[in-house]
């Protein structure tokens, strides 16, 4: 063995995929012009090259991410080392950090068809938004969403024509999303429709480190909106004989024969397992596979793939060992492994090739012809192969929930089963090895939870304590028995032995209908799972380096008598004549052989730690120690909502946006919960509520299931009150304090901060029958929050005659800053308001493009007459208000700053 290699650290030592020389040539590079293989390609960089390969290209398309424009650069820069490699081939040079420079100009530029502002001529972008009606083609790509009142498509392969014109249809490139609404069942995947329609933009909430929905529908390559309805639209004949067709008709025959063997929760769950549709997944039982740890075996991913692949290659090699030839030439496992191949290949395309589970197709794949190579497989070189492959054929993927989830469990787990030198010894009996593998179980399972937890905190806002006793439990159950015996059915009893498929599909249908009954059970209890506030990216990289520092000191991985140095101290002995040693190097080398593994463990140890303690010590005292009063003015589209951040922790909420229909898109729990999760707010002392309609109240309805809140003040007005029963019955639940509106005390000092509620009169119910103005709109609390020598004013959405109202009862309504009354309608912001008010910063809270037309014209003007400075949520998205009780310091998610 190469003596070099042979003092390396297991950790440090080269690949098996890039073994060293057999037969290296040991004279020096001044003879033959070669860097020696033990000098040069080993480098420490290199000990597993296809690690800081990859760390390079991912380092290229986080950097493209915040620089679009990175694309000529990019270019250019990939070029200039591919100039420089052919050179240093020719010369035979050695060219160690070329390479990472010409990766990580590959990442960047390979990003750029999705984040590019430029388009081909015939792409669907740019007739986006240009206000024609056009008929539109185009074939459902992927299973379509169904909701309560609409069907949501992916159409490609699009074909486009103005309404208005004669002309043929052209192709239009790209993807564009489909909302149907009304109720069209029979649209699947494949079925190619025509509508007409506008095509409009997508747009985001834009909020402070909010999610950026724009950007994700364009790494799905899909840029427009548009909309129509089941009695509208027309689903076009399918061509006879395609591949599409044929799949289609075989996931339609296996979808009937599902049908009729289970039913209900079990049919929906077996239809997701086996075809990849997760359509009749209801979302009370979707809720309780999130609460039990255990989603991941609703969406087809490595763990499924990873068990038809270990199936197939297990039944393969028993079978190929039958044949004595191929045990001589130790065929099997190789044997084996390319046959295997073409089960995993079919589950993926019969589960309808989603992304989750191409990246899972290509990971096994990439496992499975490792045997090929007669070479001990190194699991960490087949995970960064398969990484590489899937971010080169889809860049956007590295943003991907399922992809950080997928390869962070994998890497969790292959680390942490590394330390844990306990788990890989051979137990003695079978009552040790069904206790091992019990435990081994467990282990792997707690270690893929914890290595998943900053992601699914950061994504999702829970966690699931019960996730390592359900995954010891269903994951056998339902990943290593349903899912073989379900596929093993459908794809080889079905097309010969119909009973025996039926019979299948039952036994699948029973097992899986005592696991749902146990996973309801265990998602109801109060302990399963819990939401908590969202780590930021420094967060969890600190929580990701401790685990990582504390493995490495608690569980060594040390050989005796083996030392641990970097780079030998004599690396440059051999080094030709004439050729300069670099100190700086040198001095670097030494300091790294002082360092064995476990002074490094210590050390990072020791600076996670501090970056920790300095992190928490920002929010402890941001948000407990701080004496400002933060307003954030949420953009919620056509609604309100603000977050009033107060002295010494404490919090209130004034309205809550929302949708007509939660059911449809709950603003609440999609963009003003991870708001406050963000600020790592986990309880509202105080909640104002304007009133009951839909774009102030139903987003409140999340906030008061998932969050701890104290109060509520409402105006508990009759006529809308009694209709938000959801509302009721979430307050009583929760047992919320939600006094009645002629009980609360109408002035309310919280640390400094004083609310005064201005309106509705305590008798506004009384008088509502003899007064028809007054509606829902014109009986909104109105709330002026004062705080130092500065007032903001909430007046709901008041309009003339309570504007009117309002200021003859009240003669101290002057504020700094005011929210427009009624999202800036023309009936609203009269002069009898305005004078009163005095504001010199108007607020407007409205959506983009809303079909209102808020703010509207007249509106505008009266602000402009009186010069105002006017922020729009729609166009300049979230504001934010710091005050300190002298000055206003006022920003905007989209950049704006102003002092006042």
């Amino acid at each position: 063995m190469n003596p070099l290699k042979k003092n390396w650290p297991a950790w440090a030592r080269p690949s098996n995929a890039f073994p060293l020389a057999k037969n290296p040539d040991t004279r020096p590079m001044a003879e033959t012009g070669i860097p020696h293989s033990d000098e040069a390609f080993h480098h420490p960089v290199y000990f597993r090259p296809l690690i800081p390969l990859l760390i390079a290209f991912i380092s290229g398309i986080a950097c493209a991410i915040q620089l679009p424009d990175l694309a000529l650069p990019s270019l250019a820069g990939l070029l200039s080392c591919l100039a420089i490699l052919c050179v240093a081939a020719v010369r035979r040079k050695n060219m160690r950090f070329t390479p990472l420079v010409l990766f990580f100009c590959l990442g960047a530029f390979a990003l750029t068809p999705w984040i590019t502002s430029s388009f081909s001529r015939d792409h669907i972008r740019h007739v986006v938004d240009d206000g024609q009606f056009w008929r539109i083609s185009g074939t459902i790509a992927q299973e379509p969403a169904i909701q309560e009142i609409r069907t949501v498509c992916i159409l490609d392969h699009l074909s486009l024509s103005r309404s208005d014109s004669d002309k043929s249809p052209r192709a239009a490139a790209g993807k564009l999303r489909v909302l149907v609404y009304g109720n069209p069942t029979s649209l699947k995947s494949g079925d190619r429709i025509a509508f007409a329609s506008k095509i409009k933009a997508f747009t985001n909430f834009n909020n402070f480190g909010g999610f950026d929905y724009v950007r994700f529908m364009a790494f799905q390559n899909v840029w427009g909106n548009a909309y129509t309805s089941s009695q509208k639209m027309t689903i076009l004949p399918l061509t006879a004989g395609g591949i599409n067709t044929r799949l289609t008709a075989l996931r339609k025959k296996i979808s009937a024969q599902i049908n009729r063997a289970v039913s209900g929760d079990s049919g929906a769950v077996l239809h997701a397992l086996i075809l990849g549709d997760c359509r009749g997944i209801t979302p009370p039982l979707r809720n309780a596979f999130s609460r039990t740890g255990i989603s991941h075996l609703l969406a087809i991913s490595g763990l499924h793939v990873g068990i038809v692949a270990s199936f197939s290659f297990f039944l393969f090699k028993w079978l190929l060992s039958r044949f004595n030839p191929l045990l001589h030439r130790a065929w099997t496992r190789k044997g084996a492994a390319v046959l295997s191949l073409f089960p995993v290949v079919a589950y993926g395309i019969l589960a309808g090739m989603s992304p989750s589970t191409q990246r899972a197709v290509i990971m096994v794949c990439v496992f499975l012809l490792t045997f090929l190579v007669e070479r001990e497989q190194d699991i960490i070189n087949t995970i960064c192969i398969a990484a590489l492959i899937i971010l080169m054929v889809h860049p956007p993927s590295l943003f991907s929930v399922a992809f950080q989830l997928s390869f962070m469990s994998v890497l969790s787990i292959i680390f942490g089963v590394s330390r844990l030198s306990w788990l890989q010894e051979k137990p003695v009996g079978k009552a040790r090895y069904l206790i091992k593998t019990i435990i081994t179980f467990m282990m792997v399972s707690g270690l893929a939870i914890v290595g998943t937890s900053p992601l699914t905190l950061f994504y999702f806002n829970q966690i699931s304590v019960a996730g390592i006793l359900s995954n010891l439990i269903f994951v056998p159950l339902i990943g290593f028995i349903v899912v073989p015996v379900g596929l093993f059915s459908v794809l080889v009893f079905m097309p010969v032995l119909l009973p025996a498929a039926h019979g299948g599909l039952f036994v699948c249908g029973l097992i899986l209908t005592t696991c749902i009954k146990w996973i309801y059970a265990i998602g109801a209890l109060p302990f399963a799972a819990f939401r908590t506030i969202s780590p930021s990216v420094l967060e969890m990289t600190c929580f990701y380096g401790l685990c990582a520092c504390i493995l490495s000191l608690g569980f060594p991985v040390l050989k005796k008598n083996t030392p641990t140095p970097l780079l030998r101290k004599d690396s440059t002995a051999n080094a030709p004549a004439g050729s300069k040693s670099d100190s700086g190097a040198s001095f670097f080398s030494s300091m790294m052989d002082r360092l064995t593994p476990r002074k490094w463990a210590a050390f990072l140890l020791a600076i996670f730690i501090v970056i920790l303690a300095a992190d928490i010590f920002y929010w402890v005292q941001k948000r407990w120690w701080g004496n400002d009063v933060t307003i954030t003015v949420m953009d919620v589209g056509q609604g309100n909502a603000a977050l009033v951040e107060l002295p010494r922790g404490r919090c209130a909420m004034i309205d809550g946006g929302g949708y007509p229909d939660n059911a449809v898109f709950d603003l609440g729990e999609k963009v003003a919960a991870n708001f406050l999760w963000r600020r790592k707010i986990r309880t509202i002392d105080t909640v104002f509520l304007t009133h009951y309609d839909a774009d102030h109240l139903n987003g409140m309805i999340f906030i008061l299931k998932h969050f701890h809140v104290r109060t509520v003040f409402a105006t508990h007005d009759p006529e809308t009150c009694l209709k938000n029963k959801e509302f009721i019955d979430v307050l009583r639940k929760k047992q919320i304090v939600y006094p009645a509106y002629s009980q609360f005390p109408k002035q309310l000092e919280i640390n400094g901060a004083k609310f005064t509620i201005l309106y509705p009169p305590e008798n506004f119910a009384d008088r509502a029958p003899a007064e028809s103005w007054r509606n829902s709109n014109n009986n909104s609390m109105v709330i002026q929050l004062t705080y130092g020598n500065h007032s903001m004013l909430f007046p709901g959405d008041i309009m003339e005659k309570a504007e009117k109202e309002l200021s003859e009862r009240h003669q101290d309504l002057q504020s700094t800053i005011m929210m427009a009354p009624h999202h800036g309608s023309g009936s609203s912001s009269t002069p009898a308001l305005m004078d009163q008010v005095q504001p010199e910063i108007i607020i407007i809270s409205s959506g983009r493009q809303n079909r209102f037309g808020f703010p509207s014209h007249e509106a505008l003007a009266r602000y402009a007459e009186r010069h105002l400075h006017v922020l729009r949520t729609d166009t300049h998205g979230a504001v934010s208000i710091t005050n300190d009780g002298i000055q206003l310091m006022i920003k905007t998610s989209s950049g704006e700053k102003i002092i006042f």
